[in-house]
């Protein structure tokens, strides 16, 4: 007889009716389902599943998610927990993304509108989980620059913009240096040992930079979120972080990519832990930082083009419930011919 704790299901899908009707049909036939309304809950439920030594039977995941692209999804589940059944359903599939779901070593699709009993079908198949022997914790060397901070740079009226880029750019506590069209005239990124540390660079070596008329510090820190999202969002990084990478530069090569962005958001507080994943997971956003100061949110955005970056803006950004206000600044080169 199989133990019950093995015929866990975890059910990803923003229909309500669905998770409902889903939930008692697989409770008829000896599973306890637990439904997940987005991408992010259901990688939050599989970190506690994971956490308290509970298997799961198989994971269901949809592909229209609000928070995260479904795709997107099971490549994180499947860098992350490797030996979990998964899946895929949606009500718009085709071709493609049945191809897609197959190179992504789903162990099924299913297309909506699908039976409870199809469902089932398909779980009776999948293979059961092993137990296995938890690794040893490794220690982890703590990194010797711990603090970063955005410093906003407003250049004087008559000053050499080039100038002033260049003797910023080439400092060692500078990450990036980006010119931009917007509030303000450069964006740096800073790295050192600690927030004081960074302070200390600003009034140094920023400030004294002849033609720096005003600096405006944000430090990035990390989302007051519990233990078990700060861990997911580390899991993403380790699922998606060089696949990003490897498609930006790809993209790059091919010349799809032709324009970049900072874009700064306040935020209500209480709707962070909401807002942010889905900033994070989104295919165009490059880096999502949290930040102290009059921003709550820097990301650094890539498009085909600024009206492309613009069109996400307005239409998957600003309608989030707790985004108060965006701000765009457009990257644009001093280096032009």
């Amino acid at each position: 007889m199989e133990r019950n704790v093995e015929r866990n299901v975890l059910l990803i899908d923003d229909e309500a009716s669905l998770r409902r009707t889903v939930s008692l049909g697989l409770l008829q036939r000896g599973y306890r389902t637990e439904p997940c309304e987005n991408g992010m809950k259901g990688l939050q439920t599989l970190e506690s599943f994971k956490n308290k030594d509970i298997p799961l039977a198989c994971a269901v995941v949809d592909i229209r998610l609000p928070d995260i692209d479904g795709l997107k999804l099971l490549k994180v589940i499947k860098f992350n927990y490797p030996d979990l059944p998964v899946i895929v359903i949606t009500g718009h599939g085709n071709e493609a993304i049945a191809e897609e779901v197959k190179a992504q070593k789903a162990e099924a699709y299913l297309e909506k509108p699908f039976t409870v009993e199809e469902l089932a079908d398909l779980l009776q198949d999948m293979p059961q989980a092993e137990a296995k022997e938890e690794a040893a914790p490794v220690e982890k060397a703590v990194p010797a620059q711990s603090a970063s901070a955005y410093a906003l740079v407003t250049v004087g009226n008559g000053a050499d913009l080039l100038d002033v880029y260049r003797k910023l750019y080439f400092n060692e506590h500078v990450v990036f240096c980006d010119a931009i069209r917007g509030d303000h005239d450069l964006v740096l990124l800073l790295q050192a040992a600690t927030q004081n540390e960074i302070e200390d660079v600003v009034e140094k070596h920023v400030k004294v930079v002849k033609g720096v008329a005003d600096v405006a510090l944000l430090g990035v820190e990390g989302p007051m979120f519990g233990q078990n999202v700060i861990n997911i969002m580390g899991n993403v990084d380790k699922a998606l972080g060089r696949d990003k990478a490897d498609g930006e530069a790809e993209a790059q090569q091919a010349g799809r990519i032709r324009a970049s962005s900072y874009v700064l958001l306040e935020v209500e507080k209480e709707k962070l832990e909401s807002i942010y994943p889905a900033l994070y997971f989104d295919d165009q956003v490059v880096y999502c930082d949290y930040t102290r100061g009059k921003y709550d949110i820097v990301l650094l955005m890539k498009g085909t083009s600024f009206t492309d970056i613009g069109n996400t803006i307005k239409n998957r950004f600003k309608p989030m419930d707790g985004v108060l206000r965006i701000k765009e600044w457009p990257i644009i080169t001093l280096f032009e011919t």
